[in-house]
């Protein structure tokens, strides 16, 4: 990001120093692994914990369990240029940090922090979410999975698909119905169920279009005992605090998308001025610089309101409507610029051994991932006829 960058005056003089400390690790330690990292589905232990030494897996934590005590800003940096050097590692962080993480910061015991949020910052670890079912991703409400209490236990049955870091997590936040109906919020209970728990299982890794170094799986849940001191939170409050997240979640991945845009970006400056076709630099064409002039404006306006959420998540303000404003509109920028971007390259642009290949597959994903672009409009479409179409 250059100093022209509208964004640039959004970030205080700490973040700035943070983000050159993050890009310049991001070159020196993870650009080499990606293609092995691709290759393997997963990225090594060795550089997480390294992440977790170098203080950026836990930025924005508190300082009494390992973290750095920064702002939330500090933890859309990492994202946003983590996602730019290889989203698949991005998505693996986007559950160990931005998810996992917050929840135990916000409602774990001292113990659960203790035991989980710690590892985690370290890099010692890694966690799922589990959320999704097969039936259906977006009605989150209407989960199979259900728990039932027995004595001071809770049993769980059910399965969960889609779950990002299921192979190599340590611990699970199993999300599962103990009351109520489906469709409400009220009767959703949170529990930490650990890898090791008899009746907990995870599928073969799925073998995917996008993000291939970071692993998904099935998990199966076959009468899963856990005590309850497992709970996160409490009983039958945990719809709403999957809920509470969703506008933070929406929020990061628009810091993902803007870190994918930009390096389609790179990419495609970098050949155009190098590249000569019929004697000419393939950047001097008009229809090349509309293509470049599209990636960077769709770049600039991702990144400026994304930050721009972020300062008001910090003031815990609430901003659903723009928050689904921006996960439609970065990931749509993001596909458009990964699209570009190989039109640019042309030949070169098909050939897995040039990153163009991986942005256009790893862009795709952020339209589908956390709530899809048809949900986004919906969210959209509803809050802008709560309000009449009136500026807030």
């Amino acid at each position: 990001m250059t100093n022209d960058s509208a964004a640039h005056s959004l970030l205080e003089e700490e973040e700035r120093d943070f983000q050159l400390v993050v890009r310049q690790f991001m070159e020196r330690e993870v650009r080499p692994l990606v293609d092995e990292m691709e290759r393997a589905g997963r990225p090594p232990q060795e550089l997480l914990k390294k992440m977790g030494e170098q203080g950026i897996l836990g930025c924005y934590a508190p300082e009494e369990y390992g973290g750095g005590g920064g702002s939330l800003m500090t933890r859309a940096i990492v994202a946003e240029e983590t996602a730019r050097v290889n989203a698949g590692l991005d998505a693996t962080l986007f559950v160990n940090i931005s998810l996992v993480t917050r929840h135990l910061i916000k409602r774990g015991t001292e113990e659960q922090k203790r035991r989980y949020l710690v590892p985690l910052i370290a890099g010692e670890s890694s966690a799922s979410i589990c959320l999704t079912e097969p039936h259906g991703g977006s009605d989150a409400l209407s989960p199979r999975t259900t728990a039932r209490k027995d004595g001071d236990h809770w049993v769980i049955n059910g399965s969960k698909t889609f779950i990002t870091n299921a192979p190599i997590a340590d611990v699970f936040m199993v999300f599962a119905r103990t009351s109520g109906e489906n469709r409400r919020a009220r009767g959703g209970t949170c529990f930490l169920v650990e890898r090791d728990t008899p009746g907990l299982s995870v599928g073969k890794p799925f073998d995917k279009l996008s993000l291939r170094s970071s692993p998904t799986a099935e998990v199966f849940l076959e009468n899963v005992r856990v005590h309850e001191n497992q709970v996160l939170g409490e009983v039958d409050e945990g719809f709403y605090y999957m809920l509470e997240g969703l506008d933070l979640e929406r929020v990061f991945e628009g810091a993902s998308n803007t870190g994918i845009a930009q390096a389609c970006l790179e990419v495609a400056v970098e050949y155009a001025q190098d590249r000569e076709v019929f004697g000419e630099r393939l950047a001097s064409y008009q229809m090349i610089q509309d293509k470049i002039a599209r990636i960077a404006t769709g770049v600039e306006m991702s990144r400026v309101m994304f930050y721009h959420l972020i300062r008001t998540l910090e003031r815990g303000e609430n901003c659903t409507r723009a928050a689904a404003v921006l996960k439609l509109y970065s990931s749509e920028a993001a596909v458009e610029a990964s699209r570009e971007a190989v039109q640019i390259l042309g030949g070169y642009g098909l050939m897995e051994e040039y990153p163009a290949a991986r942005l256009y597959r790893d862009a795709k994903h952020h339209e589908i991932g956390a709530g899809t672009s048809e949900i986004q409009k919906i969210i959209i479409a509803r809050e802008t006829l709560k309000s009449g179409g009136k500026a807030k």
